[in-house]
């Protein structure tokens, strides 16, 4: 992760690239925080702020409407609740598009709001049912996570290792979503070379690029590009 991959920049500057991916994370964290849902273009920016839920956004403002939604992303804010509490009361307001990925949403917003205190934890990062997501292609051979405990201890362990290795994000969990995210990639992408021709493999995209389309960073990069220029 640390060491500089040929695959990951034009330029082959991979701490360059994690520099703009944490400042892109931070803008996300302020535009969420910020944002009161007060129209149909700022829940429009939510949506295009998670990678996954974007392509629900029509059938979700179709059939929930703004004022309810507003009301079901305000509950993600509250921090009074519980964790779980809010995911499943902003699940249980929006109507349409995938549950799941409306669920993944949630819990991305909540580690975008508070990511000094949650995790990056969608179900491709753990799923418990299934037991499967990129957190295992770190494990110990033979370790298997039973439980939400198990999972944080994993995490916050992991993040101890990144800080160790000189990837600190401030006490947040900034690092452990990029290392989580970035894994996830190199193994899609070797999945993928697999299945491609090697000529056309040359066409994916690098994969500190990908990370941060995954991350749903996209929008923050082209601020951070528009103010460098």
């Amino acid at each position: 992760m640390l060491n500089v991959d040929v695959n990951n920049t034009a330029s082959g500057d991979a701490k360059k690239s994690l520099k703009l991916i944490m400042e892109a994370m931070e803008l996300k964290s302020k535009f969420l925080r910020e944002t009161e849902v007060s129209s149909e273009e700022e829940m429009k920016k939510i949506f295009e702020s998670v990678f996954y839920a974007k392509k629900h956004f029509g059938d979700v403002l179709a059939k929930t409407g703004l004022p309810s939604f507003r009301q079901a992303f305000l509950v993600l804010k509250e921090r009074e609740k519980e964790y779980g509490e809010r995911i499943a009361e902003f699940t249980s307001r929006v109507k349409g598009g995938d549950q799941e990925d409306m669920e993944d949403l949630a819990k991305e917003v909540i580690h975008y709001l508070e990511p000094e205190s949650y995790p990056l934890w969608t179900r491709w990062i753990w799923n418990p049912s299934r037991n499967t997501g990129s957190i295992n292609y770190v494990l110990k051979d033979g370790v298997t996570l039973k439980n939400e405990g198990e999972f944080l201890s994993a995490i916050n362990e992991l993040r101890r290792i990144l800080e160790i290795f000189g990837l600190s994000s401030g006490g947040n969990y900034y690092s452990t979503s990029i290392f989580l995210v970035y894994a996830y990639v190199r193994y899609l992408d070797y999945t993928t070379h697999l299945a491609v021709d090697k000529k056309a493999a040359g066409l994916i995209p690098t994969h500190l690029t990908t990370t941060a389309l995954v991350m749903g960073l996209k929008p923050y990069l082209k601020v951070i590009k528009l103010a460098h220029t």
